[in-house]
């Protein structure tokens, strides 16, 4: 009887071992994709910050051809500067990976509520929204919308040399009233957009900042290289 006692509690012993070590390599495994988590949110915060800058640039560039709309002079030489950043685009490109991997080995393994909450906040939903305002949003797409009606009722003020160089805008422009109140009913509807895409941002980088705080002072490991 002694013997088979023995025996049973040998195996218990290692099925509990078994166990522990199986719990302590998902550990070890959560813990490396949180400290990946940690490191990739910065790219994603400086990707995030590098498209609201753009949007900004967009909102200056309106405000050049609006100086332009008044008869007031603008200056040759940053017109291709402007007329490029005044209808660009951007592609939203974020790191969901670590993200998925907690998701695929379920969410009960971040025990702190609230830093769960703030992870499907951001990966699940804002980050959605930025890939939406960029890529599918259809008032966001300003060069595809807005660039060849404003090259177009441009293209009399204008003048270029022999080689493609500007050398001279026309002030006031040489446009008709009612394509003067065309390009200024474009430029305000591109600032507007320009204006809403940077609110979001602002909003976003802030929670991802925030998240990523949050990840240093609930996993502190995450800060060691």
């Amino acid at each position: 009887m002694a013997e088979l006692f023995v025996v049973v509690f040998g195996v218990y012993l290692g099925f509990m071992a078994n166990n522990y070590s199986e719990e302590l390599k998902q550990q070890a495994y959560i813990d490396a994709t949180i400290k990946e988590m940690y490191h990739s949110l910065e790219e994603d915060i400086r990707d995030a910050e590098m498209n609201k800058l753009g949007h900004e640039y967009g909102k200056n560039a309106v405000k050049y051809f609006f100086k332009a709309v008044k008869g007031q002079l603008v200056t040759i030489d940053s017109f291709d500067i402007y007329h490029s950043t005044l209808t660009r685009n951007f592609v939203s490109i974020q790191n969901t990976s670590p993200f998925e991997t907690i998701r695929s080995r379920g969410f009960n393994s971040i025990s702190n509520d609230s830093l769960r909450r703030q992870m499907i906040k951001l990966y699940d939903f804002q980050y959605e929204v930025l890939e939406k305002i960029e890529e599918k949003y259809q008032e966001s797409q300003l060069y595809t919308n807005e660039s060849h009606h404003i090259n177009e009722i441009l293209d009399n003020s204008l003048v270029f040399n022999e080689k493609g160089k500007l050398q001279k805008i026309n002030i006031p422009l040489d446009i008709s009233k009612e394509d003067r109140s065309r390009l200024i009913l474009i430029l305000k509807r591109i600032y507007n957009t320009r204006m809403f895409n940077i609110s979001v941002y602002d909003e976003v980088i802030g929670d991802m900042k925030k998240l990523r705080e949050n990840l240093a002072i609930v996993y502190p490991f995450v800060m060691k290289k």
